[in-house]
């Protein structure tokens, strides 16, 4: 029974490491966004990422930048940028390393995923459309923990929407290893932790953004968890929420889990995210 033990523990571990990849089977135009173009940037190591832009309106020039959650692919936040431009923002969707149809072959959970972040900043400042003054970062899940480590890192991030957040790796470890593995935490999360640090090279204990969204003040930072989120339980928005200095703003969605945040109530949503927006900008 121990080399069962020890076998799923390192397959699970790849698993996380080396997520299947899904390229993205929606376009912007399939959510009613006419003008967009494919785009190819390049991370700080080489890695060749793939994404959307698409223009902001003359009348505001801001740019939001989507990163996406793990196994996912830019698709994941096309209906928030949608929405997002019905109030003239622009967006840049892409695929993080080893995801969609970027390069790279392991994910690091955060941590290499923020210097893609910070290439896809450095892209959009290219763009004539926006306004480098204006420039937003917002992910969810891992997305949600890259950005939050990017922002404190880049200062072009004139704000960032941090949705479904962790505040740490090592903190979250049980309930992760549980949701996305299927197995319990014990026995198996210390050989997840274990066989995946080797994989990755990276040791999660790197990977806090508690520790990093202090640094993204003075510039604006919005927390958004549902309360049922079994997967990132909502305890770490609050754990963020108190490490972070002002402007800060939690919103917390009562019937909503890990995903769908915005479809759980989304005038709400709406109205909250683009008056945050506006408030960061001005």
């Amino acid at each position: 029974m121990l080399w069962v033990t020890v076998w799923l523990g390192y397959t699970r571990a790849v698993m996380l490491v080396r997520p299947a990849r899904y390229v993205a089977e929606r376009a912007p135009s399939d959510v009613g966004l006419a003008y967009w173009e494919d785009v190819t940037f390049y991370a700080p190591d080489g890695v060749r990422l793939h994404g959307w832009f698409i223009p902001p309106q003359p009348n505001n020039l801001a740019g939001i930048i989507f990163v996406l959650g793990w196994a996912t692919n830019r698709a994941h936040l096309l209906e928030e940028a949608a929405l997002l431009a019905r109030h003239g923002y622009g967006a840049l969707l892409f695929d993080l390393r080893n995801h969609g149809a970027s390069g790279g072959t392991i994910t690091t959970l955060g941590y290499l995923e923020a210097e893609d972040v910070r290439s896809a900043v450095a892209y959009v400042l290219t763009r004539a459309e926006v306004d480098a003054r204006r420039i937003v970062l917002m992910g969810h899940s891992m997305g949600a923990g890259t950005v939050l480590r990017a922002g404190a890192r880049i200062e072009h991030a004139r704000a960032v929407i941090a949705m479904s957040a962790y505040a740490s790796l090592e903190d979250n470890i049980v309930e992760g290893v549980e949701g996305l593995t299927g197995l319990p935490a014990f026995p198996f999360a210390p050989l997840v932790i274990w066989f995946g640090e080797r994989e990755a090279g990276l040791n999660i204990r790197h990977v806090r953004p508690i520790d990093d969204i202090a640094h993204i003040s003075p510039r604006a930072v919005m927390l958004i968890h549902g309360e049922l989120d079994t997967l990132i339980p909502v305890r770490n928005a609050h754990r963020l929420y108190h490490a972070a200095r002002e402007p800060k703003e939690l919103y917390i969605i009562r019937k909503a889990g890990h995903v769908a945040l915005m479809q759980a109530e989304p005038r709400e949503y709406e109205r909250r995210v683009s008056e945050f927006l506006r408030r960061a900008l001005e």
